[in-house]
């Protein structure tokens, strides 16, 4: 019946992404599993060629964390770009008792975050900082992978971390490493307006050399036309760990809360991490971390991980800045009033489907303006 459920969810994948008749998919899937032994159908998202340069997969992870979240996961789909095999490394990788986790879905304030964290980790050592890129100071676990297709190395930037590790991942709860869910250590999510983080997004895919010929407005509505489930992939993410938020070995926030008082935010990090701090090492935190600061610092604007990816694929690209307006609602200023109208009916859908609000998942106050 499990597999079943799942058949069915790559097919329905299979069908909206590229019009397939289901007994044609169903086909496909029997041969595959014949093949392989289990559904693995590579699918190319040619809606979205910006994002979608590597095939996306449907995988499967070996467990799931049912001794935190009681849900019936077979109805769970997932795709992934870096496929089974990197899917079952991560699954099964150490976890130490002191590492730190960062996981966000992408252009929700991960650089930002990861910023503060390792300072906080590394007794605020901000000429080290400055001296180091931050992709090689907190490795993002996919991105080796994703880059040389090794499975041998794909994890050694993380395993060559001394303690304590901060780790960035991008990847939905599911497929994250099994002890994490029975060791616990400490994880940090943060979310971000939707209508923001898209914006972001079509930015940051140019800068990489993508969707060169798309606009902003295309951007969206093929976004849109893609994600189109309720609940939409990126709302999955968000609101497993959103449901997660009490747990005490898990800080949940968002960026708009980073916006409206970050030195509260440090605070808190201090505290759930274990760490204090003096209001010299908070002044300086302050005006190292504002987005002044951040844009014009070559070490967190991730020019070493895009040298690495316009090397490998010599695309034409924008150099727009990784940091490049730090503001949260500047969809108003970028958006039309249909698009703006589009996109806020397809998060009420999912807002509607988890009966929550989008002021909720950012930590603010119901009558915020978003």
């Amino acid at each position: 019946q499990k597999q079943i459920r799942r058949d069915s969810c790559a097919s329905t994948f299979v069908q909206k992404r590229h019009k397939i008749h289901t007994p044609f998919v169903f086909k496909l899937i029997s041969f595959n599993k014949l093949v392989t032994g289990f559904v693995n159908i590579p699918v190319r998202t040619n809606i979205r060629p910006h994002t979608s340069e590597m095939d996306r997969v449907p995988v499967q992870p070996k467990s799931y964390p049912t001794n935190l979240l009681q849900k019936d996961w077979t109805k769970r789909a997932i795709y992934e770009r870096c496929g089974q095999a990197f899917v079952d490394k991560v699954h099964d990788m150490e976890v130490k008792d002191d590492d730190v986790w960062i996981v966000t879905l992408p252009k929700c304030g991960t650089t930002w975050m990861q910023e503060l964290l390792w300072l906080v980790m590394n007794d605020f050592d901000f000429e080290a900082a400055r001296n180091e890129h931050l992709e090689v100071r907190t490795p993002f676990l996919e991105f080796d992978f994703l880059i040389h297709k090794d499975l041998n190395r794909a994890l050694a930037p993380v395993e060559a971390l001394k303690s304590p590790r901060l780790i960035k991942s991008h990847m939905p709860l599911p497929l994250l490493p099994q002890q994490l869910w029975t060791k616990k250590p400490k994880l940090i999510y943060v979310y971000r307006n939707p209508k923001d983080y898209i914006v972001s997004r079509y930015y940051h895919v140019r800068s990489i050399g993508f969707g060169m010929s798309t606009t902003l407005e295309q951007f969206v509505l093929e976004t849109l036309d893609e994600d189109a489930d309720v609940p939409s992939e990126d709302f999955e993410h968000v609101a497993e760990f959103y449901e997660l938020r009490n747990e005490p070995w898990i800080f949940y926030t968002s960026f708009e809360r980073m916006k409206m008082n970050l030195r509260q935010v440090i605070e808190d990090i201090c505290k759930f991490l274990n760490k204090t701090i003096t209001e010299q090492q908070m002044e300086q935190m302050l005006k190292h971390l504002s987005f002044e600061e951040m844009k014009k610092n070559p070490k967190l604007n991730h020019h070493w991980e895009f040298e690495q990816i316009r090397a490998k694929h010599q695309t034409k690209h924008e150099n727009h800045n990784f940091v490049r307006r730090g503001k949260a609602g500047g969809y108003k200023d970028e958006l039309s009033s249909d698009i703006i109208a589009k996109m806020d009916e397809r998060i009420q859908q999912n807002l509607d489907y988890y009966k929550l609000s989008l002021q909720k998942l950012l930590l603010l106050d119901e009558n915020t303006p978003l």
